[in-house]
């Protein structure tokens, strides 16, 4: 389970610095917006690091609390951090696909 739980950190982090690579300014030509609707509102009300950062609580919150608490069954918390891992993949996939569109290099700079 500690596997899976640092494979989620892992690419959540990447999800969220890739979500600022593409967010962070606007790209002459482009319009980039935030695809989850929850995280869009929260930027627009919050900015996006301060976002990014409640983002990256909640998921560190989620993550100790599923490797804590024995009340979550093995199969929950497995087919829990599955679901996470596929999504946030996905969401790290599109990002690295906007990146490369952009011409933003995943380091930050133009690529």
């Amino acid at each position: 389970m500690r596997t899976l739980a640092l494979v989620t950190l892992t690419l959540s982090a990447v999800d969220h610095w890739t979500t600022y690579l593409c967010l962070r300014r606007p790209v002459e030509g482009w319009v980039v917006s935030e695809a989850n609707p929850v995280w869009e509102w929260l930027f627009s009300r919050v900015g996006l690091v301060p976002g990014l950062l409640v983002d990256s609580a909640l998921t560190l919150v989620a993550v100790g609390l599923l490797l804590s608490a024995r009340v979550f069954p093995a199969g929950t918390r497995f087919a829990f951090f599955g679901a996470v891992i596929g999504v946030t993949a996905w969401a790290v996939h599109n990002n690295l696909g906007a990146l490369t569109a952009l011409g933003i290099s995943p380091l930050g700079g133009p690529s």
